[in-house]
């Protein structure tokens, strides 16, 4: 006979706050590579508090060698982030003091004020401004101690010596990123929420999280241990969520390692993992957790600006001079073949050897989008022009652009030509 968890069902238990404390106490804890970038993105005590947890763990605490990998590759952005999070606040005051100073200015004209009143008016609204860039200024300052010359990093350095798993076989990296793929297409748990990451600049393109996911369950499963996975990652392809409850990893990835290993498998964010730091015989200050889901609330994604006909033309024509090849397959993204390239008409399109390989096909859409972002022709969060595909395994099965853009392809095909207003207007 068979209780309400077993087999199949183990998924659905719902872990107590006692089970969770019992864990966090015995079982390998895995970290995000999310987890070591935001210690560059929290206040100072929260990183320290942050760090003081993890030493706590011992020889408990594990990196996935893929989370290094993101780390390395995301790092310098995210030890920028409270700079350039400054530099934008401050410049975004800017416009408000300026819309202020144009109302003055009109309110005078029609009330009759005089022009010296005028000007006291707004050199107080300016100063204003200023008082307040200047106070975020000193905000970033009194960070710079302990982010500017990156101790974390050093910290770092000294915690994950011998935590860190080895790097999988070539091999069984591909026997890994196929499965990812199939995972992606199937919408199986992990990972299935980064398909738009599939043509990246990195090798791995969507299958990242499957890579956590597959080192972290070996490298538990070889310790005969429960797991837990500390993650900012709040995607509905790690957890089991009921709107904004978090209830608990997906039932899947919980059946899926009690099969592997006969052990439980728990996922902690960041906060909650600061929340329970007593647990470990830890002290944190009482803002740091409020801190850790402060940041993960100010990472929400927004939805991308659509193309328009003006920034499309504009990157045809820079592609017609650089990148010719690229500029046919774009070309053939229209309404008539559902904005999709398949592997075999870029070849012809192209020209290209049937022994070509077509890794780094798309780099010039990369490189030309960014390129004509700097200079204001194209919106800044435009999606990727022009996308791989991975259905059928490693290689690319086709290519596709945003859905707008097939019908942009059409009337540019047609002979229609960019007026002004098919361009940003925002061009700083």
């Amino acid at each position: 006979m068979h209780s309400l968890y077993d087999g199949e069902f183990i998924g659905f238990k719902v872990a107590s706050p006692a089970e969770l404390d019992a864990a966090l106490r015995e079982a390998i804890v895995a970290i995000d590579a999310n987890v070591l970038l935001d210690l560059y993105r929290f206040r100072p005590q929260t990183s320290q508090d942050l760090i003081k947890t993890l030493q706590s763990l011992g020889n408990r605490l594990v990196v996935p060698h893929q989370a290094v990998r993101e780390f390395w590759r995301h790092r310098r952005r995210s030890q920028a982030s409270p700079r350039a999070a400054t530099a934008e606040a401050a410049e975004a005051l800017d416009r408000p003091a300026q819309a202020m100073t144009n109302a003055l200015k009109a309110w005078s004209k029609k009330v009759g004020v005089q022009e010296g009143e005028l000007d006291e008016l707004i050199v107080r609204v300016k100063d204003f401004v200023k008082s307040l860039q200047s106070e975020l200024r000193e905000v970033l300052e009194e960070t710079e101690p302990v982010h500017g010359g990156d101790t974390i990093l050093g910290q770092l350095d000294e915690l994950l010596v011998g935590r860190v798993t080895p790097p999988l076989s070539q091999q069984e990296w591909e026997d890994c990123v196929t499965e990812a793929r199939r995972r992606i297409l199937a919408e199986e748990p992990p990972g299935y929420k980064d398909a738009d990451k599939g043509n990246g600049d990195s090798p791995e393109g969507g299958a990242g999280d499957y890579l956590v996911w597959y080192q972290a369950t070996r490298y538990a499963k070889e310790h005969d241990s429960d797991l837990i996975l500390v993650t900012r990652d709040e995607k509905e392809d790690w957890w089991w969520r009921q709107q904004s409850e978090f209830i608990g990893p997906r039932p899947e990835l919980v059946l899926e390692y009690h099969q592997l290993s006969g052990r439980r498998f728990f996922l902690m964010r960041p906060a909650a993992l600061l929340t329970r730091a007593s647990i470990l015989q830890v002290e944190v200050d009482q803002e740091s957790s409020v801190d850790a889901g402060r940041t993960v609330e100010t990472e929400v994604e927004t939805p991308p600006e659509p193309w328009t006909l003006g920034a499309l033309s504009a990157v045809l024509e820079r592609l017609d001079c650089e990148a010719p090849a690229q500029a046919s397959a774009l070309r053939f993204a229209t309404l008539e073949h559902g904005g999709k390239v398949d592997r075999e008409q870029i070849y012809e399109l192209a020209g290209y050897s049937d022994d070509r390989m077509l890794r780094g096909f798309t780099k010039p859409f990369r490189r030309l989008t960014e390129a004509l972002q700097a200079e204001g022709v194209v919106p800044s969060g435009v999606s990727p022009l022009f996308e791989a595909r991975y259905p059928d395994g490693l290689k690319a099965s086709y290519f596709c652009v945003p859905p707008e853009v097939p019908s942009l392809l059409t009337e540019l095909a047609a002979g229609r030509s960019p007026t002004p207003t098919d361009h940003p207007t925002d061009r700083r």
